[in-house]
């Protein structure tokens, strides 16, 4: 049976405190921020972090089951998304940005889409992957292309601290990529500023309040 709607506004995830949305008639629950589903069983809500499950694992299984890609992987070592995960597939790149927040419900906005880029920061995307990457820009009809990278959503961070959008990641066979999209507070690998910067395993990224580490 559904949820009662006055105990769905006051349930939160035990993991970033942000709303649940009830799921499969009342059976779950799934915070959109961590893309974890928690189980209501005999109409109670399990909110406990170990009985969640993990959709981002799921949807990885079902992409794997028609074609494996590579991909590299981080996780948020500090700031407000601490212990976050998130992968970067070969052949693709992905921004990293500040979500819009409804202060009311303290819900974020704009999960698993790519915002915009204005004529000046995709200009400088562009020079970036032609300098760097050896690939030049082309039209596509399926969706976002800059330089023959497919963009894939954005990373979005609770962080306020970062602008909207802060920083993009590229990922391929030749190197793994970032690059600072002329944020306010700037972007740092290492401990010191960088315009763009080509990643090794174990580099630390700094944007904001959040701490990024490059797992490989």
């Amino acid at each position: 049976m559904p949820l009662d709607a006055k105990l769905l506004e006051i349930l939160v995830c035990p993991q970033c405190k942000l709303e649940l949305t009830s799921v499969e008639g009342g059976h779950g629950l799934v915070c959109s921020h961590c893309q974890l589903r928690y189980p209501v069983r005999d109409g109670v809500p399990v909110l406990l972090i170990e009985e969640a499950s993990d959709l981002r694992a799921n949807k990885s299984k079902q992409f794997s089951a028609a074609k494996q890609y590579p991909c590299v992987k981080f996780k948020i070592i500090e700031g407000p998304d601490l212990n976050m995960l998130f992968e970067i597939e070969y052949g693709t790149c992905r921004a990293i940005g500040r979500g819009s927040i409804d202060t009311n419900k303290t819900t974020i906005f704009n999960v698993d889409i790519a915002l915009a880029l204005d004529d000046d920061t995709r200009s400088l995307v562009l020079q970036y992957i032609a300098r760097q990457f050896k690939k030049h820009g082309k039209s596509s009809t399926t969706g976002e292309v800059l330089g023959q990278f497919r963009r894939a959503p954005d990373v979005v961070l609770t962080d306020s601290s970062l602008s909207r959008l802060h920083a993009m990641m590229f990922a391929d066979e030749s190197g793994v990529g970032i690059l600072d999209l002329v944020s306010k507070n700037g972007t740092f690998v290492n401990g010191a500023e960088i315009e763009s910067y080509m990643l090794k395993k174990g580099d630390v990224i700094e944007l904001g309040e959040t701490t990024i580490s490059f797992e490989g």
